[in-house]
């Protein structure tokens, strides 16, 4: 699991927890974040970089499952944007219920 840290809420409801982790989607896929739910607007998705490159492609939120959130990795050309067929590194940071 990747949840690295609590986050305080007020009053109690739960224990909010922050996730981070990376996965490879070529195309479209899903990164299982640990948690058991993510808050409403509480999830990014990125392109990773590496320490010479930056991301060629764009990495999109499609829709969040629980603690999964599903992505569409799309190419960055200057003509139509196509969903890629090539694997991009996606970071994802999620805040959220749940989880170790």
């Amino acid at each position: 699991m990747a949840i690295i840290a609590n986050l305080v809420r007020a009053q109690s409801r739960g224990v909010r927890k922050l996730s981070a982790t990376q996965g490879a989607i070529t195309g479209t896929g899903a990164i299982t974040t640990g948690l058991t739910s993510i808050d409403t607007g509480g999830a990014v998705a990125t392109g990773a970089n590496s320490a010479t490159t930056i991301p060629t492609n764009l990495a999109t939120i499609t829709s969040i499952s629980g603690g999964t959130v599903n992505i569409a990795v799309v190419a960055a050309a200057a003509g139509a944007n196509t969903i890629s067929g090539v694997a991009e590194n996606v970071n994802v940071i999620a805040t959220g219920l749940g989880g170790a």
